[in-house]
């Protein structure tokens, strides 16, 4: 056969007989390659080292850049030639070699030319990224790579998204047999061709001398390839090491050494990567087994995962090579120990390989396939030098190779099962390429597959180590998908055949030695073969299925009756298998294996339908001797004329003829065979599934042809084996369908109870909607065809036969011998009969596959049927969808036919029926369960709101075509009779215990429910009186045995006339009216006159009956009144006794206890059931360009809908800079929250010592608590705690927050200055010293009590009071026992060497945590206040009432605090005491601890303190900017582009409050030593609008958090005067006037103010005591990391993407929701000892919770000391649901209710401990959440 690859012009491609380095001088680059390649391993001691790789490398390039005005053809102008560049420079970076194509990209010039007509080809890696559009695809096999997709226009299709699972698939674009001519094939990089030209050859500039040169260095390199590894080992080989050192240098091993180099070492072992070990375990025993660095290990055992192998040891000493060798092998890794020369050649070649593949990848010329071509043509040639040379024999497949006209591809691809991971995926990548071509290089790759196919199938089934690197999954994917190429390779070289061989060989067990016999022989198949032991059959199932898919094979197959014999012949093999039979006497303990055959039956079926449907090309010669050819084996084996079936279990069908069923004096034969004894039965009959499918071709034959019927046709051409006694051929061709629906009918009706799991298992398998359309369907259709071909009567009394109701439709069918029957019991009797009469009812109904609907619709068919019974998401409607209704996009039907529910925070989307089409519906629709039947029924008769409904009008064919007779049989007589028998065997609903089957069932059983039958049989009166309605009319009157049974209109008028068929009685009055309308009056003269007089006398009744409705209304408002004096006088009555004893005062109660239920009350105390956590979810500002705008973006209203979604991953135009926001950033606190629930502190104790029992009796399980940490689960709300708050409240005499009194404006505070006076006096009356009042403080003004180290046994000054309320303070004391360790830990978090302050630390930190999860979330009432949760509130106020709890432990309830109370003012008035003035400054504190420790202290100066705390917070604010300002655009950076919010309202009047401020700050500053010495300066750099702005930001959330906890603990504001609240504007504003507040432009601005003195004091201060810039902290709404709108972008991004920890692709990539870092999932490399990366993380991040995105198994991780759980992703597809792991390919969206849910309910409400106590409570987990 000549190349399929055309000379390129320029007159290369001819290569001398004679290499030419033979002859040439050692300056020729051919000879300097040559003597490289074959004399280095031994100049190099068989160390393939990095400069041996340079050194080929130059070589290589050498060969071909041999000139330097060749080098512009390369793309390297300017650069040097190869013999001038240094080994190093040959290396590369990582010694990774240097690359043309990456140096061409690096340089731009890697852009051919765009070709039409050219396929992408790109081989995808394991788990690359994939799109399909089904709207465009000609199956589902046909992906894009991400770069097509991006590059072509698929808008409004159905695309989906999934990924590659093997490295063998490659991108179709630009293939036309790949997608459908719709206009969008190809892309902008590969445009389909717009010429009718068809010619390969492309014109090139590049000279011949260069393609010549190149050609003859590929055809060296293949040679030497091919050289190398016809020697190596099959992978059954490895690990097969030599028993001893003797054997070991025999030489007798294969190898390509001279027979005088053999077994004298060194040696070298080999590693190969597996898929049964994990890292850690390969690099310990690498790190024992050779005794290195643990570090070297896992990098060499990462090498061996990813490039296939690694050469672990090259060693003189075979003791050590084989002792490392051992030690690898002990764990059963694959190791091969060989010498060390022929590993070296090996990594030669590989090297070479790789050479390829790179230069394929680059253009020369400007021409990006010139070198694929160059290729092509090389592997399209015999090889050179053939032979074995100098080494040993070659084994006998490769010898046999030798002998036949094989090419360098045969060679290559025969060896290919001998390469490792790296070199087979380049090779991939080459086939790709090849294949991409042109038509020619198609069908010769296809033509080679073919040549190569049973050997590359043998190494599939007994050689691959991996089974998805095998060329069955690489070439097989391009050939089989096809068409024009299988059909060339099938013509030109018998794919077909081959492929058909292949498999019959391996499905009958004929291989030997690792070597299947072909051609086969003729054998029988059982179950028991060894290929049903696995899946690798159903590999070539795909083959043959792909094969006969195609419109070209179908045509070959259609004009070969030789092939499809052998086609039929293969599927006979699999008929009768696993022979069933039902057991009667005792129950089977061990039933058949049965689902090992059905693997195959689904790909089986439809392999008899595909290959059915390609007779529709066939002739009509053709196709009769095709269908004679099938129906010749299903008679033969039947018959037991064949060796099929097992002749011990079946036995041939006999014949017999029946006696007046259903038909009166007609005696028809069937088949003679009790199916409720049945012997032996099989679900797998594929010849007559075959058999149907080909039927259905008659409608492509004239009929009459030849001047027959169909009939005709049928009998003398089809039932030729015995043309005596056709009718005996047509019940053995029909047989099978019939026993099929009868069979599934018993087992339905539990009719094999002793075996009936298995049979159950395999009916409802068959029936499975996946593959029904190829089982049962088919089937169906047989029974529909037979009616065409054989006497209609004849087949419905086999039916008859085979349901076993003979008796019941002859004869008298009240007669109770009817239902006598020792193997069938009457109720199940009475399930066949409705089997049979809704089989009879969708005979004549279902015309789907008579008719020939198309697919759209049998779509729409489906999707109204489906969709009738309720609302369904898309995957649920999916699941009942068949399979050819999914093979292409059906959005469209399904908008059409349905209402869309879209998706909420916890609801998912979902499609209703349009109520409309309700009417479109069958409720006996033949894929209906009974109970789908009555819930159909129901909603249409409420829709309609009509009384029965009518049968849809028969769709039956017209008189053209060939299946015409299909329903003459519901207007004949076989209808009319089984109607009539049927109604019979209904008359016992008038009387249930006369029913005749009463005698025959057990004694506690009732009459079965006959309502079903009535129903169908009426349904099918009515389908045979639509078809004729004056046949039905007519027969419905006759009395077939008149002395047994009534006729149909007689059972009609007596059902009429019985109240019990009142249900059915429209339906009844239908059938009766249209039969009385339709006969002459005179048949019905009695039935008329007797319902006139019934309907005279029935409305005479109701006239009668029917009372007054003005005395029946007044009746009921009599009865009315009565009750209600009743009522009125019994409570009237109550008030009569007065009651002599005085009730005791009831104690007051804080609510039940959980565990008790009884009162929580302050003799029995108890508290909240809380847990405290260690949180850093505040965020401090980030000193960078892009957070500054930021914060500039903050909205003005934090109360109102202001929060907008940005997306992300450069997605959006946003800076990606602030996707996350930088962990380093935030502030470590402890977090406190509450499920509401309280217990006793008694009942806790308890409580928890069952938990911590639980835990030692379940030591297996991994629990939702951790009783070390003092954690347990709400019993109610299984919420995790760890401490309670106290609810009782201080007993030391408190002043009210709010006074009931004032000075001033009735709901107004008082003045600042008023308060500033009161508390002056009131110190100077009661402090006397004035140190005093910083006596139990610190430096800083914090009080000591309150510090987590302060132990109130020791340093209570009242210890008699702590132990009156000891059970409060043991509460205290497990609270302060958790916040110790916190405190110690989270010192250098923290940033501070003292002990954590409850105040600052834990209450300021709670609630400044409540106040950032309502950011952007709208109020409910006038502040922030009212949006926080009243759990939180009552927290709150239970955690200062906690600190008041603690200052009653450590003083006592009668210590006098007012020198606390004049110590907390004397802090914000430094000049006060100057002598006893703090060292501390103010502005070095938090204002609103502040706040807290006068909520705390001295209720009553709350609102003062809040306005001078909002001032101090306010001066701080100034200070940060300051700094802030000068980092962020003293460098001039310039902001990166983003997206504007939406228009903010408030704006105007946000910024109004700091109009004018920048003079004010100036001034400030100025005078009190700010910052800078340039303050100016740094407030030049940003506007008024800015400085304003970020002021406004900076200082509102002090606002809320101020008014959360004055409302929490006063439960109002401080201002209640409506003429001083600002009900409008921005939320300053209205916070300011809440909180009775001066606005600070008015204030500060008034040197005579109170204020302004008390802030420049504060700064004075601070100047002088430490200038340290206080911390801002960031004011926007709080964020996750920001993710893409479509999941596919983020996966996208990932892809390829490196750990920064180890340097690694992660085989489980990870992104930290919180800060955004890329981290490794559970993996090996970055884990310290057995806690993984995402924990590690965690620690620095969150701290001790952990949010993470599983990005390959698209899932959320939640972590939480040492627990975890899963989550969803806030995504959802375009139907509206979430796609676990991606398993629907759909594309994803973000749904952002369910993002906001996420970053609210579960992030910033802490609840992740919760969410993961609750999911490890459902579970029995067995742990491991620390290696994540």
């Amino acid at each position: 056969m000549s190349s399929p690859v055309r000379p390129i012009p320029g007159g290369y491609g001819s290569r001398p007989s004679q290499p030419r380095h033979a002859s040439a001088p050692p300056t020729d680059p051919h000879r300097i390659l040559h003597d490289l390649l074959q004399h280095s391993p031994y100049h190099r001691g068989g160390r393939c080292s990095p400069s041996l790789k340079a050194s080929a490398l130059r070589a290589l390039f050498a060969s071909i850049f041999q000139a330097e005005d060749w080098l512009p053809y390369f793309g390297l102008e300017g650069e040097k030639m190869p013999g001038e560049r240094g080994l190093g420079e040959w290396l590369g970076p990582e010694e990774a070699g240097w690359k043309l194509s990456e140096h061409q990209k690096a340089k731009g010039r890697d852009k051919g030319k765009v070709k039409e007509g050219r396929m992408c080809g790109r081989t995808l890696k394991r788990f690359d990224r994939t799109y399909t559009c089904k709207t465009c695809a000609m199956d589902p096999s046909c992906i894009l790579c991400v770069d097509c997709f991006r590059a072509s226009d698929h808008k409004g299709h159905e695309i989906l998204f999934g990924q590659s699972f093997t490295f063998s698939a490659a991108c179709d674009c630009g293939d036309a047999s790949a997608w459908k001519d719709n206009g969008h094939l190809g892309c902008s990089r590969h445009p389909p061709s717009t010429s009718k030209s068809t010619s390969s050859t492309d014109p090139t500039d590049v000279p011949p001398q260069i393609l010549q040169a190149i050609f003859e260095t590929v055809c060296m390199v293949l040679d030497f390839i091919i050289s190398v590894f016809q020697h190596s080992l099959l992978p059954s080989e490895f690990s097969r090491l030599p028993r001893d050192e003797v054997e070991m240098r025999s030489g007798e091993a294969s190898t390509a050494e001279p027979s005088e180099r053999r077994g004298k070492g060194p040696w070298s072992v080999v590693l190969w990567s597996d898929d049964k070990h994990v890292a850690r375990e390969v690099t310990r025993q690498l790190r024992d087994a050779l005794n290195v660095p643990w570090e070297t290990a896992e990098k060499w055992a990462r090498e061996a995962d990813e490039v296939g192998r690694k050469v672990v040891l090259t060693t003189p000493s075979p003791v050590l090579a084989f002792h490392t060798a051992s030690m690898l092998q002990q764990i059963d890794l694959g190791v091969t120990l060989r010498s060390a020369y022929d590993i070296f050649r090996e990594e030669l070649a590989g090297l070479l390989i790789s050479w390829l593949a790179d230069m394929g990848q680059s253009t020369i010329g400007g021409d990006g396939d010139l070198f694929s071509r160059i290729l092509a043509k090389a592997m399209y040639e015999p090889r050179q030098n053939s032979g074995v040379g100098a080494g040993t024999p070659l084994s006998d497949d490769l010898q046999e190779l030798e002998r036949r006209p094989a090419k360098r591809i045969d060679w290559i691809m025969q060896l290919d099962v001998k390469m490792w991971k790296k070199t087979k995926f380049e090779w991939r990548q080459m086939y790709a390429w090849l294949y991409g071509l042109n038509w020619e290089t198609q069908r010769e790759l296809a033509a080679r597959f073919t040549f190569n196919y049973i050997r590359l199938f043998e190494h599939f089934l007994f050689q691959e180590r991996e089974i998805d690197t095998n060329l069955m999954y690489c070439i097989a994917y391009m050939v089989f998908g096809n068409g024009p190429a299988c059909a060339w390779a099938t013509t030109h070289q018998n794919l077909f055949d081959t492929v058909l061989d292949v498999a019959y060989a391996w499905f009958t067990n004929q291989a030997a030695s690792n070597r299947l016999v072909i051609p086969p022989e003729k054998a029988r198949l059982t179950e028991d073969m060894p290929a049903f032991r696995g899946k690798k059959g159903l590999t070539v199932f795909g083959h043959i299925r792909s094969l006969v898919r195609h419109e070209a094979m179908q045509r070959i197959i259609a004009d070969s009756p030789e092939k499809f014999s052998r086609a039929a012949a293969f599927l006979n093999l699999f008929v009768g298998l696993q022979t069933q039979k039902r057991e009667l006497d005792q129950h089977i303990e061990f039933e058949v294996e049965w689902t090992k055959t059905f693997t195959f039956l689904g790909e089986l079926a439809k392999t008899a339908r595909e290959l059915g449907e390609s007779l529709r090309f066939a002739s009509p010669e053709n196709l009769l001797v095709a269908l004679s050819q099938v129906a010749e084996r299903i008679y033969d084996d039947f018959m037991l004329k064949s060796d099929t079936l097992d002749k011990e279990k079946y036995k041939a069908l006999e014949f017999t003829s029946t006696q007046s069923i259903l038909i009166p004096d007609q005696s028809p034969e069937i088949v003679d065979l009790y199916t409720a004894q049945i012997k032996a039965f099989s679900f797998h009959h594929y010849l007559h599934l075959l058999f149907a499918e080909c039927v259905k071709t008659f409608r492509s034959l004239p009929v009459p042809y030849r001047g027959l019927s169909l009939r005709e046709l049928f009998d003398k051409f089809v039932c030729n084996r015995i043309p005596d006694q056709t009718d005996h051929v047509k019940l053995v061709l029909f047989e099978a369908p019939m026993e099929k629906h009868v069979v599934l009918s018993s087992i339905k009706a539990d009719m094999w109870r002793k075996n009936g799991i298995g049979m159950r298992g395999q009916m409802h398998h068959y029936r499975d909607v996946g593959i029904r359309e190829a089982t049962i369907d088919q089937e169906f259709w047989a029974l529909q065809f037979a009616l065409c071909v054989m006497d209609p009567t004849q087949l419905f009394v086999s039916l008859i036969d085979r349901f076993e109701l003979s008796h019941l439709f002859s004869g008298d069918v009240l007669d109770p011998e009817n239902w006598s029957n020792e193997f069938i019991e009457p109720r199940q009797r009475l399930m066949l009969y409705e089997d049979f009469m809704l089989l009879a009812l969708n005979l004549a109904t279902d015309m789907s596959t008579v008719n020939a609907w198309p697919r759209e619709r049998i779509s729409r068919h489906h999707l109204i049927h489906q969709l009738a019974l309720g609302t369904y998401t898309y995957s649920e409607l999916t699941k009942r969808l068949p399979e050819r209704v999914l093979e292409t996009s059906f959005l469209d039907i399904l908008s059409e036919v349905s209402d869309y529910r879209a998706p909420t925070e916890t609801v998912v989307g979902a499609y209703s029926l349009k109520p409309e089409l309700l009417t479109e519906v069958d409720p006996f629709w033949r894929h209906y369960t009974r109970n789908d039947m009555r819930n159909v029924t129901e909603k249409i008769l409420a829709r309609t709101q009509a009384k029965f409904i009518l049968p849809h009008a028969l769709d039956l064919p017209g008189p053209d075509s060939p299946f015409h007779a299909v329903g003459d049989w519901i207007k004949s007589s076989i209808a009319h009779n089984i109607v009539m028998f049927s109604l019979s065997s209904c008359v016992p609903i008038v009387d249930p215990n006369e029913w005749p089957g009463s005698i025959y069932q057990r004694e506690e059983e009732s009459m079965p429910q006959l309502d079903l039958l009535l129903d169908l049989t009426l349904q099918l009166a009515m389908v045979s009186f639509q078809a004729d309605p004056h046949a039905f009319a007519h027969a419905s009157i006759v009395i077939l045995l008149k002395d047994c049974n009534m006729s149909t209109f007689q059972n009609l008028w007596f059902m009429q006339n019985h109240e019990q068929f009142e249900p059915w009685l429209p339906k009844i009055n239908w059938l009766i009216e249209q039969i009385v309308a339709i006969l002459p009056p005179e048949f019905t003269q009695d039935y008329r006159t007797e319902r006139a007089e019934f309907l005279e006398e029935r409305a005479t009744e109701e006239q009668e009956s029917k009372p007054d409705p003005k005395e029946a209304a007044a009746a009921r408002q009599r009865k009315i009144m009565a009750e209600f004096a009743k009522k009125q006088a019994a409570f009237a009555s109550s008030f009569d006794e007065e009651d002599e004893e005085v009730d005791e005062e009831e104690e007051e109660t804080y609510g039940s206890c959980i565990v008790c239920q009884d009162d929580v009350t302050q003799k029995n105390t108890g508290g909240m059931l809380t847990l405290i956590q260690p949180s850093r979810i505040m965020r401090e500002v980030v000193h960078d360009r892009d957070w500054f705008e930021e914060s500039l973006l903050a909205p003005s209203c934090l109360d109102q809908a202001t929060r907008y979604h940005r997306f992300g991953q450069g997605t959006s135009g946003e800076p990606s800079s602030t996707d996350g926001y930088p962990a380093a950033h935030n502030r470590f606190g402890v977090y406190v929250s509450a499920c509401s629930h309280l217990m006793h502190e008694g009942c806790l104790n308890k409580y928890f010592e069952a938990t911590r029992y639980r835990h030692t009796q379940q030591v297996q399980r991994h629990h939702p608590e951790n009783a070390v940490r003092c954690e347990y689960l709400c019993p109610l709300c299984k919420s995790l705690g760890n401490v309670l708050v106290p609810l009782d409240s201080t007993r030391a005499q408190l002043r009210p927050y709010i006074p009931l009194k004032t000075r001033g404006p009735p709901g107004r505070p008082p003045s600042l200055s008023t308060k500033i006076r009161d508390v002056s006096s009131e110190g100077l009356l009661k402090v006397r010293d004035s140190a005093k009042i910083w006596e139990h403080h610190v430096e800083t003004g914090e009080l000591s009590p309150w510090f987590s180290d302060t132990n109130f046994t020791a340093t209570s000054l009242d210890p008699g009071y702590r132990r009156t309320i000891r059970l409060s303070a043991r509460m205290i004391e497990r609270f302060r026992f958790l916040i110790r360790p916190l405190s110690e830990q989270s010192q250098r978090i923290r940033g501070k060497k003292t002990n954590m302050y409850v105040p600052d630390d834990v209450v300021s930190y709670t609630v400044s945590a409540c106040e950032v999860a309502q950011r952007g979330i709208p109020s409910l009432g006038q502040t922030v206040a009212e949006q926080v949760p009243d759990v939180s509130m009552k927290l709150i106020k239970k955690l200062i009432g906690m600190l008041q709890l603690e200052l009653d432990i450590y003083f006592g309830p009668n210590y006098d605090r007012t020198a606390l109370r004049v110590g907390m003012f004397a802090r914000f008035l430094p000049d006060w005491y100057r002598a006893s003035t703090l060292p501390s400054p103010l502005l070095l504190r938090q204002p609103l601890v502040l706040v807290i420790e006068a909520a705390a202290i001295a209720p009553d100066l709350l609102q003062s303190v809040i306005v001078m705390s909002f001032y101090a917070e306010l001066t701080r604010t100034m200070l940060g900017l300051s700094m802030w300002v000068r980092r962020c655009l003293g460098g001039r950076q310039v902001a990166q582009p983003r997206t504007s919010p939406p228009a903010d309202a408030y704006l105007a009047d946000a910024l109004s409050l700091f109009k004018g401020f920048r003079p004010i700050m100036q001034t400030l500053l100025r005078n009190n030593a700010g910052p800078f010495t340039d303050t100016d300066g740094v407030l030049s750099l940003v506007s008024d609008e800015m400085l304003a702005k970020l002021l406004y930001s900076h200082t509102l959330p002090f606002l809320r958090r101020a008014a959360i906890v004055f409302y929490a603990m006063a439960g109002a504001y401080p201002v209640s005067d409506p003429d001083a609240i600002v009900n409008e504007g921005c939320e300053y504003r209205r916070l300011l006037s809440l909180l009775g507040i001066t606005p600070p432009s008015e204030a500060l601005s008034n040197p005579q103010s109170t204020e302004t003195p008390i802030v420049s004091r504060w700064l004075t201060q601070w100047a002088l005591q430490g200038r340290i810039v206080p911390p801002l902290e960031y004011p926007g709404t709080y964020e996750l990391v920001r993710l893409p709108e479509k999941w596919e972008d983020l996966m996208i991004r990932y892809t390829d993407q490196k750990c920064d920890q180890c340097g690694t692709k992660p085989t489980y990539p990870a992104l930290c929701l919180y800060c955004g870092q890329f981290v490794c999932l559970a993996g090996d490399c970055c884990s310290e000892g057995e806690l993984g990366e995402c924990n590690i993380h965690m620690r620095d991040c969150g701290t001790g919770t952990g949010m993470f995105v599983d990005i390959k198994r698209w899932l959320l991780i939640y972590l939480y000391a040492g627990s975890g759980s899963f989550g969803h992703m806030p995504y959802l597809d375009t139907h509206g649901e979430l796609d676990l792991s991606m398993r629907r390919m759909h594309r994803q969206y973000m749904h952002l209710g369910r993002m906001d849910e996420l970053r609210k309910a579960t992030w910033l409400q802490h609840t992740i401990p919760h969410l993961t106590a609750r999911k490890l409570e459902l579970t029995s987990d067995g742990g491991g959440w620390g290696t994540f």
